[in-house]
């Protein structure tokens, strides 16, 4: 019986993103059943992945390294591997899996046999040709020795990966994400960049409640909240408080839009600030552990201090990936008329609370896309951008990335080591900076506008995402319209 495998876990498999294994899919390139594709299709698409033994080792060694940069300096909690009760029931379920294989193996020699001797039964009454021809044929496929499957390097692979990782399988969104170490299905879902739905993450408000379709789970702390019984009695489970011992299906609640996250009011600590260019600041807050901002990448919130009182609420767009929602980062750009902004630059503390407000704002990634994706980012309307772009790279859902990020003569690209770094990293990333001179921006502006679509022709392929002030914005949309392109596939931060 063929080995299925999961977009997720073959993406995984041969190191591409499963926006490419989809975009093969839907070229016919590869066949899928039911979301699911052949082992043996898969290394034909990609003999490559025929490596010698220590490619393995070295994608454990991955799997440790990243494991580590998820620990963001806490203690590591034995994030380095799982648990031996972990392994154990892995290795367990594995041999479950080999048993009924070798159970079905079974089964279809018997039914082989059985129907060897119902033909002998026929041949003692009825000497028909095609009845004896096919006695023949099953009594030398019944005798012929058994010859040893031939290696499959994936599928080797791919059995020491459950034994490293589990897979959850969300309903209904057929969202899919991976378990490493002892991580709870929550963080390991959130760290993902799904928006899975929870408040205290602590368990003690049951925001996080999911049911257990199949597979096994384990409790790794304790919970305040009281599931009632017959929820219990139905798999019902704190995700915050279970880790998955197992390939697991749950049924649970994700956020589909920006309306399903709730507006919150949270206090956070001043981590750090530092100055990202003379009239820009990047400040750096970390929220409660049991209260962290749930958001989605691209929206904005608002910033308080108390004892500061500006006539206008203080929103800005959040820099940073909601897989990581205990630290949120802003950029923010100097603004003398903002007492609030005037305090963060030249008084703030890292004794000071700040009161985050929000979200809000629907500049936010079509999730289910895979169709490629192009960032228009003017000035500090990267930061945005880069929330969405780090969201992105963590769904690992859309075909190709490409960022154009246009500055002003008086500004710079003040991040311009990190988009290096993620287009040296990633094979499915783009960066191109380009300058306009605001002494006559309108000329050079449109110049940088047309290097775009002699870049990319039919524009209409991508999903555009623009982020800038509202009238550079509004100027890049109508460009992108008069060349052709649907307005349907344009969003932009205003």
């Amino acid at each position: 019986m063929a080995r299925l495998l999961s977009i997720s876990r073959a993406a995984r498999l041969v190191g591409v993103s499963r926006g490419v294994l989809q975009k093969q899919i839907s070229n016919d390139e590869l066949r899928s059943f039911e979301g699911q594709i052949k082992i043996s299709d898969l290394e034909r698409l990609y003999p490559q992945a025929e490596l010698e033994d220590n490619s393995i080792i070295e994608h454990i060694e991955d799997i440790v390294e990243q494991a580590l940069k998820r620990a963001r300096g806490e203690k590591l909690r034995a994030l380095l591997a799982p648990d031996l009760g972990t392994l154990a029931a892995r290795v367990s379920s594995l041999s479950k899996e080999l048993n009924n294989i070798q159970q079905r193996e079974n089964d279809y020699l018997q039914i082989l046999t059985t129907l060897r001797d119902k033909i002998n039964k026929q041949l003692e009454h009825n000497q028909a040709d095609f009845t004896h021809d096919l006695r023949n044929w099953l009594e030398a496929a019944l005798n012929e020795p058994i010859i040893a499957a031939k290696s499959s390097p994936l599928l080797t692979k791919d059995t020491l990966l459950k034994m490293v990782a589990a897979q959850v399988h969300l309903m209904p969104t057929g969202h899919e994400y991976f378990i490493e170490g002892n991580n709870s299905i929550l963080e390991s879902g959130l760290s993902a960049g799904l928006a899975l739905n929870y408040g205290c993450s602590n368990g003690n408000c049951g925001k996080c409640k999911a049911k257990l379709i199949s597979g096994e789970v384990k409790k790794i702390k304790q919970h305040d909240y009281v599931i009632p019984e017959t929820e219990k009695n139905q798999g019902y489970l704190l995700t915050c408080c279970h880790t998955a011992l197992t390939d697991v299906v749950l049924q649970a609640d994700e956020a589909g839009s920006e309306n399903d996250i709730p507006l919150q009011n949270i206090t956070a600590k001043v981590k750090k600030s530092d100055m990202l260019a003379d009239d820009l600041l990047l400040l750096h807050l970390k929220t409660p552990r049991t209260n962290r901002l749930r958001f989605l990448a691209g929206q904005n919130v608002a910033l308080k201090i108390e004892g500061i009182n500006d006539e206008d609420i203080n929103s800005f767009p959040i820099a940073s990936c909601p897989c990581d929602d205990m630290n949120i980062q802003f950029h923010i750009k100097r603004d003398p008329e903002s007492a609030l902004v005037t305090h963060l630059f030249d008084n703030l503390q890292a004794t000071d609370n700040i009161t985050v407000e929000g979200p809000s704002g629907n500049f936010v990634l079509k999730e289910d896309s895979t169709r490629p994706v192009l960032f228009l980012a003017f000035n500090e309307g990267f930061s945005p951008v880069k929330s969405l772009i780090e969201h992105a790279m963590t769904l690992e859902t859309a075909e190709f990335i490409h960022l154009f990020w246009i500055v002003s003569d008086k500004n710079k690209h003040y991040m311009h080591n990190v988009c290096r770094a993620w287009t040296d990293a990633l094979d499915d990333f783009r960066y191109t900076p380009l300058k306009i001179d605001t002494q006559n921006n309108k000329v050079l502006l449109q110049d940088r506008f047309e290097q775009v679509t002699q870049t990319y022709p039919n524009l209409d392929d991508f999903d555009i995402y623009i982020a800038g002030t509202e009238q550079l914005a509004n100027q890049a949309v109508q460009f992108l319209k008069n060349a052709g392109v649907n307005e349907e596939m344009i969003t932009t931060t205003n």
